[in-house]
């Protein structure tokens, strides 16, 4: 079972959401908003390319631990660095609500994920 080790918690992570912001207008849209800034570790796993719409794409995989979160999801993106990491799975560690281990996306040739 792995253990949380705080001080590999080295990295400044934003966690974000999109949430439904209504404008001076009053028509609804999507924006993301800050949900909390952690601190967490977040490291490569692999990369992978990959054809879509006619052109090639490449995608990074990490893997991010932090603290014990109840709001994080799939829904959620992380930023560190100013990239954007989509969420692709979130685990409770051993079940004791202790460390989350999420396993996330970073599209390098898209601008809008």
């Amino acid at each position: 079972m792995k253990t949380l080790n705080i001080g590999k918690l080295n990295k400044r992570i934003t966690l974000m959401c999109l949430q439904d912001i209504e404008d001076e207008m009053g028509q609804s849209t999507k924006k993301l908003q800050v949900k909390a800034v952690v601190w967490g570790t977040l490291y490569p796993l692999r990369g992978a390319e990959f054809y879509e719409l006619q052109k090639i794409q490449s995608r990074v995989t990490h893997k991010c631990y932090l603290r014990y979160r109840e709001d994080i999801d799939t829904n959620s993106i992380l930023v560190y660095a100013g990239k954007q990491y989509s969420v692709t799975s979130v685990l409770d560690v051993g079940l004791e609500h202790k460390m989350l281990e999420i396993m996330c996306c970073e599209y390098t040739n898209k601008d809008v994920m």
